[in-house]
C-alpha cells in the first residue's frame, strides 16, 4: 500500500506506542490517525462514538460487540494490541466480514516473567517480609521456601506457557503440562510430563495458567476442581480471569483449602470492590504483565503492520 491517507484508524488502546513513538508514526504513514485512547473499556456506546466512520481500529480491553458494529458500518479490520479476543464478538465480525488480528509472540516473555515473579513472591514471603526504612524489622515472620524442585502444573502449553517452562528448568521444577491442543510428544523439556487435567492439579505445588478465556475455559477453576488441589498448592493466573470462579477461589483461600493465589487479571477489570484483594494470601497486580516497554514497542508494531498489511490486500483485491 502507497502512502495514503484514504482509510481512517482510530487508536482505542491506551498502551499502544506507549513507550515509542515508532508504531504510531508508522502508522501516520498510511492512514488518517485518529488517536483516541479510551478509558472506558466497556463502555460500547462510548466506543461507537470514538471510531464513528473508522476503517480500522487499534484495541486494548475494549469491548466490541454487536451495538458496536452495528453504529460503526465502515469498519473493516479490528487489530488487538495484545492476544486477548474474549472482549471481541468474533463470530460476528466473521460474519460482517471484519477482520480481527492479535499481537502474537509480542509479550511471551514479559507474561513468563510476571508468572515467576508471582510464584517467587509467594513461596518467599516477600510482601509479608518487606523492610521498611522508616522502621525496619529485622525479624523473619517464618520459614519460606525454595522454588527449586518445585513440581508445576501448567494449564496451557502455548507460546507462554512454554516460556514459563523455559525458565522454571533454571529450578529445576517438574512440571505437569496440560493441553488438550498439544500433543504429548510436543514437549522438549527434560521433565515436562503430559497428564489429565485432574492428575495435574492433584499433584503441583503450583498451578499456573496460560488459556484462553473461551466457553470451555470459563470458570474452569472452580470449586470442584479446587477441592483437587494440595492444602499447599498456590495458584497463579496471568491469562484471563473468567477461566476462575473468584467466590470459589476466595473461600478457599479464607479457609485455608489452598495456600496462595497470585493474580493479574480479574473477572470483572478493574477489580473494585473485589473480596480476593484484602486477603493477606493473595499477591495481586492490576493487569501488567505485558506492561514493560520491550513488550510494548513489539506489539506496537504488530499492531500496526497488522492493519497495513490487511489495507494493503484490501485495496488490491478492490483494484
Amino acid at each position: 500500500m502507497g502512502e495514503t491517507r484514504k482509510y481512517k484508524v482510530t487508536i482505542l488502546s491506551r498502551s499502544f506506542s506507549a513507550c515509542s513513538n515508532e508504531p504510531l508514526e508508522l502508522l501516520n504513514r498510511y492512514f488518517e490517525v485518529n488517536l483516541q485512547r479510551n478509558d472506558l473499556p466497556e463502555d460500547t456506546r462510548r466506543i461507537a462514538r470514538l471510531i464513528g466512520d473508522s476503517d480500522g481500529i487499534i484495541t486494548g480491553s475494549d469491548v466490541v460487540d454487536r451495538y458496536v458494529m452495528d453504529h460503526c458500518p465502515n469498519l473493516k479490520m479490528i487489530s488487538k494490541h495484545g492476544v486477548g479476543l474474549d472482549s471481541i464478538d468474533l463470530e460476528l465480525a466473521k460474519e460482517r466480514g471484519i477482520k480481527v488480528t492479535t499481537t502474537p509472540n509480542a509479550n511471551n516473555e514479559s507474561v513468563a516473567d510476571l508468572t515467576l515473579l508471582l510464584m517467587l513472591n509467594i513461596l518467599r514471603q516477600l510482601r509479608r517480609n518487606e523492610i521498611h526504612c522508616d522502621t525496619p524489622d529485622w525479624t523473619s515472620k517464618s520459614l519460606a521456601n525454595d522454588l527449586y524442585e518445585k513440581t508445576v502444573a501448567l494449564i496451557g502449553f502455548g507460546n507462554i506457557g512454554q516460556a514459563v517452562a523455559h525458565r522454571l528448568q533454571g529450578f529445576s521444577c517438574k512440571l505437569l503440562i496440560y493441553d488438550p491442543c498439544v500433543e504429548p510428544g510436543a514437549f522438549a523439556q527434560e521433565d515436562a510430563v503430559a497428564c489429565s487435567f485432574e492428575e495435574a492439579l492433584r499433584h503441583a505445588d503450583i498451578i499456573s495458567l496460560h488459556l484462553p478465556l473461551t466457553e470451555k475455559t470459563q470458570k474452569m477453576i472452580n470449586r470442584d476442581t479446587i477441592s483437587l488441589m494440595k492444602p499447599e498448592a498456590v495458584l497463579i493466573n496471568t491469562s484471563r480471569g473468567g477461566i476462575v470462579d473468584e467466590d470459589a477461589l476466595y473461600e478457599a483461600l479464607v479457609s485455608r483449602r489452598i495456600r496462595a493465589a497470585g493474580l493479574d487479571v480479574y473477572a470483572q477489570e478493574p477489580p473494585v470492590g473485589n473480596r480476593l484483594l484484602v486477603l493477606d494470601n493473595v499477591v495481586a497486580t492490576p493487569h501488567i504483565a505485558t506492561h514493560t516497554q520491550e513488550s510494548n514497542y513489539r506489539m506496537g508494531v504488530a499492531a500496526a503492520r497488522n492493519l497495513i498489511d490487511f489495507f494493503s490486500a484490501y485495496e488490491k483485491e478492490r483494484n
